[in-house]
């Protein structure tokens, strides 16, 4: 039975769609009288959809941060990345694996699950896995009238997604050389870090506690938990004197949990460090199974 939300998305959907599509047509007739279209013809279709029929506000919109070129806002919460290419690039398939490769390394940025390509005639929308990505639903907005798939992108819709797949395929994101801090000489890629404040900013990059080939550094993680956790912090420093929220500490505290559970630490009464965790998690209300 739909719900009260999901049917006023569809009336938008349907109200909206006649003028999006009188839009996107003429656009489209541009490019029959000869006129190139280029990524930013793209992007306009892309606003008139988005604001139109999707019934997103200018507000959702956010305009090219952080290297994407578009990331979809709910209550401040980052629902979805999207990347933009050139008009019907997708009639090629490769194009269309591409361009949510390319948007997947901009949702790691990000941390946004969701990602979005769309080339002025087909809309995708996929999921970011931990080495893959599952592509959800591709739509049409060259029709006459909407297709039912096209609620999944609304607002609503991004958050009643359906655990299905139309198709997946492996990705393993390229590392960028401004992913990387140098720590006593060494480069560490930012998922080495336990805190992450802004990926832009290398100075809120905290407590390494992995190695460059993504194992535990047991040398550090324990030095990890101390900066986080112990009255007397690591080398007398602590998070109460550095720019790590309290807000963030226990998914911080988790990553650290998972690490100590990789190295098979997690359970042992003899690691100090690794009991004051588990301490800390339970207090928190952090299931081991959560975990």
């Amino acid at each position: 039975m739909p719900t009260k939300k999901e049917i006023e998305a569809q009336e938008i959907l349907r109200q909206k769609w006649p003028q999006f599509s009188d839009f996107r047509s003429a656009t489209h007739r541009h490019l029959i009288n000869g006129r190139s279209l280029s990524e930013r013809d793209v992007e306009a279709v892309f606003e008139s959809l988005l604001l139109g029929p999707l019934g997103y506000s200018p507000a959702q919109l956010d305009r090219q941060p952080d290297f994407a070129d578009y990331v979809l806002l709910s209550r401040d919460l980052k629902i979805a990345i999207v990347e933009i290419k050139n008009w019907e690039a997708f009639h090629i398939p490769d194009n269309q694996r591409k361009a949510l490769e390319q948007a997947a390394g901009y949702a790691g940025r990000h941390r946004c699950k969701n990602i979005i390509g769309f080339d002025g005639r087909i809309i995708v929308l996929a999921e970011c896995q931990q080495d893959s990505i599952s592509v959800l639903f591709e739509a049409p907005v060259d029709t006459t009238d909407p297709v039912d798939e096209l609620f999944y992108f609304t607002e609503y819709g991004l958050s009643k997604l359906p655990g299905q797949c139309v198709y997946s395929f492996s990705y393993i994101p390229a590392p960028q050389p401004n992913e990387f801090k140098k720590h006593h000489g060494i480069d560490l890629h930012y998922s080495c870090f336990a805190y992450i404040g802004d990926l832009r900013d290398k100075s809120t990059w905290k407590m390494p506690y992995r190695n460059t080939d993504g194992s535990v550094d047991t040398g550090r993680i324990d030095k990890a938990v101390n900066y986080l956790l112990s009255p007397g912090g690591y080398r007398g420093a602590t998070v109460s004197d550095r720019s790590v929220p309290e807000a963030a500490s226990v998914d911080v505290a988790k990553k650290l949990a998972r690490g100590f559970k990789e190295i098979e630490k997690l359970d042992d009464q003899h690691c100090k460090p690794a009991v004051r965790l588990k301490e800390y998690l339970e207090q928190k209300g952090v299931r081991s199974e959560d975990i």
